[in-house]
């Protein structure tokens, strides 16, 4: 059995530079009835769709999009079935914008959703992590908005910079800019559902300042047109580097991991093979002297023995090296309820 530490014992080991990344587990702990993958699953339409996923007892879109894509590989063998393999094809593209609409429409509407209290207590987990890098995997609004409602407190203002730039031609986007990666702090390593391409391939995120319409609102009808949000849903780890690569923004925050230095928490994720991509980068940085990997719930849950099995392989490659790998409990960090 794996010995699991408090979130606060952890900080105590850790350096004064702690980076962070973030898995779904952060918006689950505060919407479980809009984050999960099961309840997204529900809203699902389509009847061929439903009827896969129900066929492999699943909620997990990215693990259809990933029988869908192998499903594929073996089509392209047989020549007499390419109208199958088009229909599979659009079924899979289908199924990641489909994701996109589902997280968009489902998502909270404003940022009054969250309480005063819930906003303090995640600015207290949030403020360990002011001297390093912070990474989301998560496509939804809930860390921007954390960041923005401390932005005019000078007292309690988070320190936050997602390397975005205002555009003043129009004032409810802004633009990101290559060469302020020494000044970024926050990145978004699949995307999220405010950030887009636009017709000139510039990577523009949309803000609150458009006092007219939320950002939810924004998002949807850039959706109902068609244009949709830098998202990464592939199936696989080597079809989610492929797209990360072909993005400046996220090839960027991609490549940020190789230097950071200190210890590294990681919050909410499973560790799926399917964020490898991730993970290889995190391992091979030798700059990284402690990993601290939540677990929620007893150590014999069957995702934690997936987690800890990871890790025990991990160990076996890294530890000659100087690292360490720590678990924690994900619900001692108590990142949205402090003050309940």
């Amino acid at each position: 059995m794996a010995d699991i530490l408090q979130f606060d014992q952890c900080i105590k080991m850790a350096s004064s530079k702690k980076h962070l990344i973030l898995g779904n587990g952060f918006s689950v702990d505060l919407f479980p009835n809009i984050f999960n993958y099961k309840k997204l699953a529900e809203k699902i339409t389509d009847p061929k769709l439903k009827a896969i996923f129900a066929k492999f007892n699943t909620s997990d879109f990215e693990f259809v999009v990933l029988k869908l894509t192998e499903s594929l590989i073996v089509l392209n063998y047989y020549d007499s079935h390419k109208l199958i393999y088009n229909k599979v094809y659009e079924d899979a593209e289908k199924l990641k914008e489909l994701l996109i609409s589902v997280i968009s429409n489902s998502h909270p509407e404003n940022p009054t959703w969250i309480t005063e209290n819930q906003y303090k207590s995640c600015f207290e987990f949030l403020q360990h992590f002011e001297e390093g890098r912070k990474y989301s995997f998560n496509y939804d609004l809930l860390l921007y908005w954390v960041y923005m409602h401390f932005l005019d407190h000078e007292a309690t203002k988070l320190i936050c910079d997602d390397g975005f730039r205002t555009n003043w031609d129009d004032d409810s986007m802004v633009t990101w800019e290559i060469g302020r990666e020494h000044q970024q702090n926050l990145y978004y390593l699949h995307g999220a559902m405010h950030i887009f391409k636009d017709d000139k391939s510039l990577i523009q995120k949309y803000t609150w300042r458009n006092g007219n319409k939320t950002i939810g609102q924004q998002v949807r009808e850039s959706i109902d047109n068609s244009k949709f949000p830098v998202f990464i849903s592939e199936g696989t780890t080597e079809h989610k580097l492929k797209r990360i690569k072909e993005n400046g923004y996220l090839s960027r925050s991609f490549s940020s991991l190789k230097s950071i230095k200190g210890d590294l928490f990681i919050f909410g994720h499973s560790l799926r093979d399917e964020d490898d991509h991730v993970f290889d980068i995190v391992n091979s940085n030798q700059g990284l002297k402690r990993i601290f990997i939540s677990l929620y719930g007893n150590s014999d849950k069957i995702e934690n023995k997936k987690i800890i099995g990871k890790i025990n392989a991990w160990q076996s490659e890294f530890t000659s090296k100087g690292r360490e790998y720590i678990f924690y409990d994900s619900t001692s960090a108590n990142i949205w309820g402090k003050f309940d």
